[in-house]
This record gives C-alpha cells, sequence and structure tokens, in this order.
C-alpha cells in the first residue's frame, strides 16, 4: 500500500511540474501607460498587456469603453499559461496578441486555456465594458 502511494504521489508531482514549468522570458517591451496596463494607440485602438503567473493574471480587471477596439497581449512571466475569452473569440494558447471589438457592455470573463497545474481554475480576470 505504502509503495502505491508513493508512486501516485511521484506521478502527481511530475504531472504538476511538467504542466506548469517555469519558462523564461526576456521581454523588456512594455506598451501599457498606466497600472491598469492600458494605451491609447494610434487609431484609438486600446492596447492592454496582460502577464500571467502561477496562479494569476495581471490585471485581473480591465476596463474598456463600449466600441474600443482592443488588442490584448499575453506575457507568461512564470508558468506556461494562455487566455481565453470566449465572448470576444479570443483564445491565446501562450505568448501573443489578439484584437477585438469590445462591443458587448457588460463584465465578460477571461480565464486560462492550458491546463497549468493545481491553481489553474483560480486563474480568472474579467473585463468590463462601459
Amino acid at each position: 500500500m505504502k509503495k502505491w502511494m508513493t508512486l501516485g504521489l511521484t506521478l502527481l508531482l511530475v504531472f504538476a511540474l511538467s504542466a506548469c514549468g517555469s519558462k523564461t522570458n526576456n521581454n523588456t517591451t512594455n506598451n501599457s501607460a498606466s497600472s491598469g496596463g492600458t494605451s491609447t494607440g494610434a487609431g484609438g485602438t486600446q492596447e492592454i498587456k496582460v502577464t500571467a503567473t502561477n496562479f494569476q493574471f495581471e490585471p485581473a480587471e480591465i476596463k474598456v469603453k463600449k466600441g474600443d477596439k482592443v488588442k490584448i497581449t499575453l506575457v507568461n512571466k512564470e508558468g506556461a499559461h494562455g487566455l481565453e475569452i470566449p465572448d470576444f473569440k479570443v483564445n491565446l494558447q501562450k505568448d501573443g496578441s489578439a484584437e477585438f471589438t469590445a462591443d458587448a457592455a457588460g463584465e465578460h470573463e477571461f480565464h486560462c486555456s492550458v491546463m497549468c497545474g493545481a491553481g489553474h481554475d483560480n486563474m480568472v480576470g474579467k473585463i468590463i465594458v462601459e
């Protein structure tokens, strides 16, 4: 019995470490103009940088105006994560950017779209379209 428990715990540890392994990112570009991570670029596009760590997004709350064009950029600082915003059909599976128009007022959840370990279900945030 003890042998099976040790084997099970070892396999669980291997899975957890491989699913949310460390990743080095030397990206020093910062498109954000404020602590909220948003700035207005040429043409009225809101540029938002979201940093993912184990197991949270920063910022976890983003505010934009209805009708804004939004460019969201995901940067994995710790672990391997994704970012999905189902209401706007955005699904980044790794570092990168996506653009959408915030055409629906209200609160829209985003979450990690890459199984990343024990805290995966807690990796959520929201976009508030005013």
